[in-house]
């Protein structure tokens, strides 16, 4: 892999002496002459740089999916989808939001002791994205905040709801501990 290493090292070079066009020819013939490379990942994250840095949202995007579909396992793909996300926001073509933002957002309320938005916002996760990952963790912070309120009810639907849609999860693991 040294000289597909030396070539990307050049178009990083290029690119951070501000010589743009330059880098943009590199990681473009990178990926055409080395498309199975263990480096054509970082080609395509540096070519959705360089499109942004040239204001061009439509392109950055495109080389962004790019990367998302060929390279998805990578750590390009791993950085470049966040800001693909933030992109097509941007843009206005991408999701409002995505679900982990929701949990992440109900754990923050709830780490803050805002109970009831927090509860507000695990619901919200629930009932609109049903089929994500995150919704046994939801189940799991509702339960805790009914245990906080005292509510010994809630946390016995809630724990029994984990138990039996969610019964092989990390939650499952940890949610009889909140029936004591």
């Amino acid at each position: 892999m040294g000289v597909e290493k030396q070539l990307m090292d050049s178009g990083i070079a290029a690119f951070r002496q501000g010589d743009i066009d330059k880098a943009e020819e590199i990681f473009r013939s990178f990926l055409k002459d080395y498309p199975n490379s263990g480096l054509a990942d970082n080609a395509c994250y540096n070519l959705a740089k360089i499109a942004l840095s040239k204001g061009n949202q439509k392109k950055a995007l495109s080389w962004y999916e790019y990367l998302l579909e060929n390279y998805p396992d990578t750590d390009a793909a791993y950085f470049g989808k966040d800001e693909y996300v933030e992109l097509s926001r941007t843009m206005g073509k991408g999701p409002v939001e995505i679900a982990d933002e929701c949990y992440f957002k109900g754990k923050a309320l709830l780490d803050k002791g805002k109970l009831a938005e927090a509860e507000a916002e695990f619901n919200r996760l629930i009932s609109q994205y049903p089929d994500c990952e995150y919704v046994d963790n939801a189940h799991y912070q509702l339960a805790v905040i009914c245990k906080k309120r005292g509510d010994r009810e809630g946390v016995k639907r809630h724990v029994d709801i984990i138990l039996t849609q969610f019964a092989d999860t990390d939650a499952a693991l940890y949610a009889r501990g909140l029936l004591v």
